[in-house]
């Protein structure tokens, strides 16, 4: 009897699992802005990395879900260059969608920043 109960509460679950399963929570997806908004796009790479806004090209993530930025020269205390190999690589984000709201990812340490006055679009490319 207690097998039963068992076998029937198992076979329950799975097809509870079974059921959910269609409704799986959305992945984010890359996307594309709608329109040019550089300014917030800025801003959210500034809350991202917790640095001031940096310059971003007015088309960003128009065509391409993927922007790099190259790293700044570094320079000595005069605000001279010093001199030698750079060993920092550029930094590299990307835009993408989940529900309609819009979010920026740094690629190497794959913190993310949603983006509530973006305005965006999955990318099918």
């Amino acid at each position: 009897m207690l097998n039963k109960k068992v076998l029937f509460m198992l076979a329950a679950i799975l097809l509870y699992g079974c059921a959910t399963a269609e409704t799986a929570t959305p992945k984010l997806q890359h996307a594309l802005l709608t329109k040019p908004q550089s300014e917030l796009i800025a801003q959210g790479i500034a809350r991202l990395m917790r640095s001031e806004n940096i310059a971003v090209a007015d088309d960003v993530f128009m065509q391409r879900s993927l922007m790099v930025v190259d790293n700044v020269t570094k320079t000595d205390e005069l605000g001279n260059p010093i001199m030698g190999k750079q060993l920092n690589m550029p930094d590299r984000y990307e835009l993408l969608i989940k529900n309609d709201l819009c979010f920026v990812r740094h690629l190497d340490s794959k913190a993310t920043e949603p983006l509530p006055d973006v305005k965006c679009k999955v990318n099918y490319n």
